[in-house]
């Protein structure tokens, strides 16, 4: 083998590696005290150094690529505030920031047992590309931002003072949060850096406003870091224009065999 065909195999292998850790920590910040839970690990440390020599990297680096991510997610780390997430970094958040706990968590799983499949479907043509990203993790923290604000302030918002409020968030609904009184309603929060500006709905969000009609309230909170504004929505599936777009993305199926007897 060449020289140079021995570096790019070589090179190819550490891009791998690369992202199948910044999997793992992404997985490791945004789980928080799950992730320990779920794979049995009795602290940080155990963690970091069971995942990185599965992995081939150190302990150290997992603890720094998880840290990366801890600013977007809710959990007690304040995590590499002020450093701007790189693109192969970027890249992972938007793959997988829509997969619901449980996918993240089987991924995860397949991953650190060697699976071949997650290496060909997932990892490998990840570590390949060198596509543009959209800043997804600003997006995420503007959101998160938008929704704490808005439980601040859900009296003024929208009528309903903060202890009516009932948290969704965690439950993939397609909507944000509910009215304890109020069953049928749906409030979907989305924040925006300016008072202006583009804001995205997944399928699921979109279609369950769609459903749910004038039972669906859209809050927007524009200008979030300086002077917050929100404003109220009601029935945007009737009341703002849409437009769809397409991406590729990584999606589980789970598949069980069955047999009627």
């Amino acid at each position: 083998m060449s020289a140079l065909l021995y570096q790019r195999k070589s090179q190819r292998r550490k891009n791998l590696i690369e992202i199948e850790a910044i999997i793992v920590a992404y997985a490791m910040s945004r789980l928080d005290l799950g992730f320990l839970k779920r794979f049995g690990y009795n602290s940080w440390r155990d963690a970091f150094k069971n995942t990185g020599a599965t992995l081939g990297v150190r302990p150290a680096s997992m603890k720094n690529l998880r840290d990366e991510f801890d600013p977007i997610h809710p959990n007690r780390r304040m995590g590499w505030h002020k450093r701007p997430l790189r693109p192969n970094r970027q890249r992972v958040l938007g793959e997988f920031c829509e997969a619901s706990d449980e996918a993240l968590s089987e991924l995860v799983s397949r991953l650190l047992r060697g699976d071949k499949e997650v290496e060909e479907a997932v990892t490998r043509p990840m570590a390949r590309t060198r596509a543009r990203v959209e800043n997804v993790a600003e997006r995420l923290r503007t959101g998160r931002l938008a929704e704490e604000y808005f439980l601040a302030n859900s009296a003024r918002i929208c009528g309903f003072q903060p202890a009516e409020i009932v948290d969704y968030r965690l439950e993939a609904r397609g909507y944000d949060f509910g009215v304890t009184h109020a069953s049928r309603l749906a409030i979907e929060v989305k924040g925006l850096r300016r008072m202006r500006g583009d804001i995205l709905f997944t399928d699921h969000e979109w279609q369950q406003a769609v459903r749910r009609q004038a039972d669906y309230w859209l809050v927007v909170v524009g200008s979030i870091e300086r002077q917050p504004r929100g404003m109220l929505i009601k029935h945007p599936s009737a009341s703002i224009k849409v437009v769809s777009s397409l991406r590729q993305s990584t999606v589980l199926s789970w598949r069980a065999n069955v047999a009627l007897s």
